[in-house]
């Protein structure tokens, strides 16, 4: 059977579904049941903190828990957290649309108040959001989520959306990417609001899913305490063995191409269950083969082109945007430890700094551009795998 290049199934880049979503299953299940309570009795369940290294998945899984209640009539706005841009900012223009949306599908006498509620709050948060039409004449409500404090405002704001929601028999969901950008009083009001929905007798059903890098968790419990209890967290990690063939394999299986064992287990060693270089060497693997069954020169030819590709898209822009006092920090990260954390001190000693405070600027800095994070106090590790070494085959 020959390979066609026009039906290559494999899709890497940033957020992008792969053919074949393995290994996540048993998240999307579990999801499926926090729908079915919140339609059914019209009760919520605590929020989710879905969080990993880049490249994992995490936007594809905010997608896909978007796509199952979108066609259900939830109240539903996905939105990405930035450093530059206030969250009450992306916040309010995401909900514009879907309130929008929700004034199509249905009976506006129940949307009222919460339009009124929340056409206050875009005001005090943007006036110019403010003005936007939600699709339906509503008065004001005045008193309720205007106070200008986010921690109050966002509370209010929530209790009214768990509140319509359950009139209606939906749920709302609200999806946030990159939350590990947003500032700490941020935070904080989002692990306020998250709190006082579960206060009730019966909790409303609001389910907010936040995505970030694996130090996630610990910016939201330096935010407020409580968060180690506040939250479902769910680490989302490299996928096994049975999980990382089923990405590889299973695609081309439907198509009727098959691949060698030694070429399917080479092309498998390489990836390491890291989705993204599994759907990159899928790629190119397809790309290099020319009829079915794929072997192992195929595989041979296909890796090389997908390093290429993987150096200058993933790993050089990462490293043409550090600064020379960064780069330094960097390679003795990859050097002392590969993709494996490293503790402050022993990157002090390797860079002949007397104090881990002397590297503290560049450390802080690489964490705002994403290129490490701390995974726990007093170590750093690459946000992405396989960025050690690259580096350590740089000049």
């Amino acid at each position: 059977m020959i390979v066609d290049p026009i039906a290559n199934p494999y899709r890497p880049g940033a957020g992008r579904r792969p053919p074949v979503l393995a290994g996540r299953q048993p998240l999307l299940d579990a999801f499926e049941i926090v729908r079915q309570r919140a339609e059914n009795y019209g009760e919520g369940d605590r929020s989710w903190i879905l969080n990993g290294r880049r490249g994992v998945g995490k936007t594809v899984l905010l997608n896909e828990l978007w796509t199952q209640v979108s066609g259900r009539g939830w109240i539903s706005a996905k939105v990405e957290a930035s450093w530059h841009v206030p969250f009450p900012v992306v916040l309010t223009k995401a909900l514009v649309q879907a309130m929008r949306t929700a004034t199509g599908r249905h009976p506006v006498p129940k949307l009222r108040r919460l339009l009124g509620v929340f056409q206050a709050f875009s005001l005090k948060v943007d006036p110019a959001l403010g003005l936007v039409s939600l699709g339906a004449e509503v008065d004001l409500v005045k008193g309720v989520a205007d106070s200008g404090r986010l921690g109050d405002d966002l509370t209010a704001l929530l209790q009214v959306l768990g509140e319509t929601s359950a009139d209606l028999g939906i749920g709302t969901l609200l999806l946030v990417d990159e939350l590990q950008e947003a500032k700490p009083d941020e935070l904080t009001a989002i692990n306020m609001a998250i709190h006082q929905l579960g206060q009730g007798p019966t909790p409303l059903p609001v389910m907010l899913v936040g995505a970030g890098l694996p130090s996630l968790p610990a910016q939201l419990g330096e935010a407020t305490s409580y968060a180690e209890r506040l939250y479902d967290y769910r680490a989302i990690g490299l996928l096994d063995p049975p999980s990382s063939r089923l990405a590889l394999a299973g695609p081309t299986s439907e198509l009727g191409v098959e691949w060698h064992e030694n070429a399917v287990e080479a092309a498998l060693t390489r990836a390491g269950g890291y989705p993204y270089f599994l759907q990159s060497i899928g790629k190119h693997v397809w790309d290099s083969a020319r009829t079915s069954p794929i072997t192992l020169e195929d595989v041979e030819v296909g890796l090389r082109f997908a390093r290429e590709e993987l150096d200058d898209g993933l790993y050089r822009t990462r490293w043409e945007r550090a600064t020379p006092a960064q780069r330094s920090l960097l390679r003795a990260l990859a050097t002392e430890g590969g993709d494996e954390p490293v503790t402050m001190a022993a990157l002090a000693a390797a860079t002949g700094r007397k104090r881990t405070t002397d590297l503290s600027v560049a450390r802080n800095e690489l964490i705002k551009k994403g290129l490490v994070y701390p995974p726990e106090r007093g170590y750093i590790a690459f946000t992405v795998p396989g960025m050690g070494e690259f580096i350590l085959r740089q000049e």
